[in-house]
């Protein structure tokens, strides 16, 4: 039974967003998650299509995400989500991802914001509109966004450049690369040993075309913490921590 507030979809997992542990990549998820946010905002006609005409778009601020386990290529999954009240200026969005046995296999909350071209953030009372129905407070998937120390660079770290295909719609690099930048520094061969049961990402500032960035990478136990600096002035442009298990995939 539809729950109202409550946006539902369906996806058969495809090939070109696993991984080689034959399931869905932890950037892949990342993907999915926004995507499925934005055909709920496109419901009632805030989605980033309905609003880069007029000069806005949603930017993610914060993303946490618990993995129970990720579903193989052509599984059949439910994805739902669903708005929380808004603050001045942050807009809190919930996720769940269901097997096929309306099994909860992944958890996630997020925060957002609404900017214009200038970047400037964008009171979100303005968006409100007919149709947009939050659930109260406590509707969350998950309490808390932990907090995490930055990771220092090296004396001499390798530059890398925001290329072309990192860019999205918005002329800025799209917030799933610096996910995949950080588990790419880590080489493949780490990640054939190790599978990913938590995400935790702190979108601080923004990289554009053919900008430089290091990142930085320390780990702790089960835990491996990234932090990626814009090359130019070294601030901090993103924080990752990401939860391991050295189990592989089922």
């Amino acid at each position: 039974m539809k729950k109202e507030g409550v946006f539902t979809s369906e996806l058969v997992v495809p090939s070109y967003l696993v991984d080689s542990h034959v399931t869905l990549s932890p950037v892949g998820l990342l993907g999915v998650l926004q995507e499925t946010a934005a055909a709920h905002c496109g419901v009632f006609g805030l989605s980033g299509l309905d609003l880069k005409p007029q000069g806005y778009f949603w930017i993610l601020s914060k993303m946490h995400i618990q993995i129970e386990r990720l579903p193989h290529w052509s599984d059949r999954i439910q994805i739902e989500t669903w708005e929380k009240p808004h603050s001045f200026i942050s807009q809190p969005r919930e996720f769940q991802i269901l097997d096929a046995n309306e099994k909860v296999i992944v958890k996630a909350s997020s925060m957002w914001a609404i900017i214009d071209k200038q970047f400037k953030l964008q009171k979100l009372e303005q968006f409100d509109c007919e149709g947009r129905v939050p659930l109260d407070e406590n509707a969350m998937t998950i309490k808390s966004f932990p907090r995490f120390s930055s990771v220092e660079l090296d004396d001499k770290p390798l530059m890398h450049t925001a290329l072309h295909s990192d860019i999205d719609l918005n002329e800025h690099v799209n917030n799933t690369r610096y996910l995949q930048w950080a588990m790419d520094a880590m080489g493949h061969d780490f990640w054939t040993k190790h599978s990913v049961t938590e995400i935790n990402i702190h979108f601080i500032s923004q990289i554009f075309p053919g900008n430089g960035y290091f990142v930085a990478a320390q780990q702790e136990e089960q835990k491996i913490f990234f932090t990626i600096y814009a090359a130019d002035d070294r601030r901090e442009v993103c924080k990752i921590a990401l939860g391991l298990s050295s189990s592989c995939c089922e």
